[in-house]
Parts: structure tokens; sequence; C-alpha cells
């Protein structure tokens, strides 16, 4: 069905006549409908930085073709999606040196180190783009091991964190989409974390969620720039030399934690050190509120002296004494919601809060009938306007595409997100894993002890009681 501008015209006019207010200011022929086309299409940015740090340098309308990592290409909801993967890109002995995207059917192809770098000697195309890496980040980091084989340290900035070094190992299995992570990706983009040592790969695992018990290091980035995978556990046959596509691997195991108080305080209030601000204690329950922060600490209380302490809005904490969520257990939160019940969990709430509740089973929202007056007085011309509307609405969509959904991953936007923040525990703890392998022995507790008491970190023994199951299929490393 085709329509002269005329005939548009007049279903502009008949909806503008029906609504009674103006639809558009200006005469439908200045409209730019090229302009409505290109803004529905994925854009090529002027410059890009991945979530977890990589730049990027863009060609727009620029073609690149021959020199890729992998063949066929893969599906990218937009150009910002592609220049992720390629961040996030495990390769055979180098990683992601550039990339090429097609918007007509968003083709994303990964590029290998032989990339072409001179720019003059692109191809123009209309709808496709490139971008090449700062090649200066894929430099190799400096590859000798920090400290000796089978070393003991205390990861930096924490209580009672203690590690093992295993110089030249990398650690098979126990990898996860962790909760830091910007979404998760099908191999080969699995990986995430870039570290510029050791420890800072360290730092990375002490802030997941759930608890992190290990990492592998790639200092030489032969995997590619994703070169620190935090891991869920490890066993000693686990901890392994690494094939010679992933060149040199350094790896540190998770070997002793902070003392955590595992009981719940008797009393059902409590008052904060600093300023007596009143808490109700929930001993076994966990909300599911808004986090603003995680933090570790040793009981309860020091928690909620937290809160207490915070100029955040905190009115309420979560404290899980498994360190099943990870390390920093404390989650102070700003918002509530539905409780649960939850064994390693401590709920608390400032006593001028309302408490949430569970809904009630069989109970609806949904408010009772109730009589309306009828206003059939306006059906005519709504009813005119809105098809005048819908035609209108047929006419202009003949001049724009809709964006496909992407298969894997929605668009991660142009970076702003900040990659390594995740208060957020999950909404199921779940049994602590500490429990489960006896890692933690229950100390006397110390209802009141605001920090608790100096007492030496526990050993923790290997995962592969606790973690049977992850070792029992592992996932394989590429090759």
């Amino acid at each position: 069905m085709a329509f002269s501008r005329k005939s548009v015209y007049a279903l502009v006019l008949c909806a503008n006549t029906a609504l009674g207010s103006p639809l558009i200011a200006e005469p439908l022929s200045s409209i730019d409908i090229s302009l409505q086309l290109r803004s529905s299409s994925p854009t090529c940015p002027s410059s890009y930085e991945s979530n977890n740090g990589l730049k990027f340098s863009t060609y727009c309308e620029k073609n690149n073709p021959w020199n890729d990592a992998i063949d066929p290409p893969v599906e990218a909801a937009s150009m910002s999606d592609c220049m992720e993967r390629c961040s996030r890109y495990w390769g055979d002995k180098e990683g992601c040196y550039g990339i090429v995207y097609r918007v007509s059917d968003q083709q994303c192809w990964i590029k290998n180190s032989t990339i072409n770098t001179n720019t003059s000697a692109f191809a123009d195309d209309p709808a496709t783009h490139t971008a090449l890496v700062n090649a200066t980040q894929l430099q190799a980091l400096d590859d000798a091991c920090p400290s000796a084989d089978l070393s003991t340290h205390t990861v930096n900035g924490t209580t009672g964190v203690g590690y093992t070094t295993h110089c030249g190992k990398v650690i098979n299995g126990f990898d996860t989409c962790w909760g830091g992570y910007e979404g998760c990706l099908p191999q080969p983009f699995v990986g995430y974390y870039h570290a510029e040592s050791l420890e800072t790969c360290l730092g990375f695992c002490v802030d997941e969620h759930p608890l992190c018990r290990a990492v592998s290091f790639n200092p030489r980035m032969e995997i590619g720039f994703a070169n620190c995978w935090p891991k869920t556990g490890f066993s000693d046959a686990a901890v392994i030399d690494p094939p010679a596509n992933q060149g040199v691997m350094h790896s540190a195991t998770i070997t002793s934690l902070d003392t955590v108080d595992t009981e719940c305080p008797g009393d059902a209030t409590y008052a904060a050190a600093a300023n007596q601000k009143v808490f109700n204690l929930h001993c076994g329950q966990l909300n599911e509120g808004q986090n603003i922060t995680s933090l570790h600490m040793r009981n309860v209380t020091a928690c909620m002296d937290a809160c207490a302490a915070s100029t955040s809005g905190c009115v309420g904490v979560v404290f899980d004494s498994g360190l099943l969520g990870g390390y920093k257990n404390c989650y102070l939160q700003n918002t509530t919601s539905v409780i649960t019940d939850q064994a390693s969990a401590t709920y608390a709430l400032l006593s001028d809060t309302a408490a949430p509740t569970s809904a009630a089973p069989g109970s609806s929202d949904s408010p009772s009938p109730k009589t309306k007056k009828s206003k059939a007085w306006i059906a005519g011309p709504v009813v005119g306007g809105l098809a005048a509307l819908f035609l209108l609405g047929a006419l202009l969509f003949r001049y724009q595409t809709r964006k496909r959904d992407a298969k894997h991953t929605a668009d991660v936007g142009n970076g702003d997100v900040k990659p390594y923040n995740n208060p957020a525990p999950p909404s199921e703890l779940g049994r602590s894993r500490i429990q489960d392998t006896q890692e933690m022995e229950a100390k006397p507790t110390t209802k009141y002890a605001h920090g608790g008491e100096e007492q030496a970190p526990q050993e923790l023994p290997t995962t592969e009681g606790a973690l049977a199951g992850a070792r029992q299929n592992p996932q394989e490393l590429p090759t």
C-alpha cells in the first residue's frame, strides 16, 4: 500500500484534530526520515573503553578484512558489544587485537596480531566499522613469579586472607561466571578481569561473590587481555603445568580466612556503639533489599556499627557468617524487601524502619472491583485519533529498521558502567562451604565485640571434598 505525502499529512491533521493537541510542530516534509533510520541502527562510537579497561580506536564506515582470530564470525548486538567480546577473548597464544563489525547482519570479526594497522588502507564501507586495540595494553608484563613457590602470604588490605603461591602453575577447572562480570558470554569470551600482577588478581578474587578460593594469572597475556581467572575452588590434582599455548602462568590458592563469629546474639535488639542507633535483629533470615556496599566484618555487631556510621542512608544489614556470598560478608542496605529464612545469615533493621514481611500464601495484590462511571462520550474521537496514529505509525515503520535481539548478550553500552563494583550477595546464600568442609571451627560467640578479638585465621583445606561436582566436570582451558 503506497501513501502520498498529501495523504500522510491528512492523517496527521486527523490525529491532531481528534486528540486536540499538536502532534508535530513542523511540516512533515522537513522531517529527515533517513536520520530516523540511522538512529535505530547500532552506532560507531568515536572511541571506546571496554568494561574491563581495554581501549579501542575506532574507524567508522571502514572495513579491514582478513587476519581473523576465529572463523566464522560471531553475532553481536552492536559494535560496542563486539569490542566487549574482544576484551574478553581467550585465544590460542594471543588475544584479540581488533574487530570488524558489520551492521547489516550484526557480524563481529575478532582479529589476531597480524591485523592490518595501516588505517589509510582501510576500505570504505558505509555498513562496516573497524576498531583497533591499544596494542601497548597487550605488551607482556613481568613474568617472574612474585614470590617463592609454595610460600605463604596475606592478601594486601585484608584481615586474615592467607594464600599460597604456585609458581608456573595453572588451576584447571573451577571456573564460573562471577557476580562482578558484566554479563555472561559463551566460549571463547568467558574471561573478564585484567590484572597487572598476581596480587591485583587476588584483589578481584577477594571482592567477588560468591566466595572465591583461588586465582590463575597470565602475565604475558598469551590467552588475551582478560588474564586473571578467579576460581571457585581448587584441588591438588587441579594445580597443573599450563599447556604450551597458555604460556607463563602463576596461581595462588587461598588457604586461610579470617575467623568469623557464626553465632547470632541472643538479644533481639542492639544499640550501635558510636551513636546508640537501635537495630532489631532477625537471626537466620535474609533480606533481599538494595545493597549500598559490602564489607568484611567478623561479627554481626560490627556490621551494624558500620551501618549506623554510614552516611549513605543505611537502614539495615545482612550478615553472612558462612562467607558463602564472599569474603565481604556484611551487606549495608538502604531499602527493605521480602525476607526469607536463611540459616547462615542474620538480618538487622533500624528500629524506626518498617520491617518487611513475606507475602502470605494465596494473597493477591489485586484491588477489589470498583464501579466506574461510563466514559463512552470520549470513545468516538479517541478511537478515530488512535486509528490515525496507527496508520501514521505504519507509514513511519516502513522507514525504520527494527534492531534484532542479540542471541548471546545485550548491548553493554559505552563503558560508563564500573566493572568491579559488585556489592550484592546472591538472593539465596545457600549452605556454607565453610560448614560443609569443616573449614572453620565455631568459636565462642562474642555478642557485642565491636570488631572482635584478634584471632588467628583458620587454615582451610583444599575444596576437593566440598566442590567435588565442580572438579569431576572441570571446564577445560583453551587449547
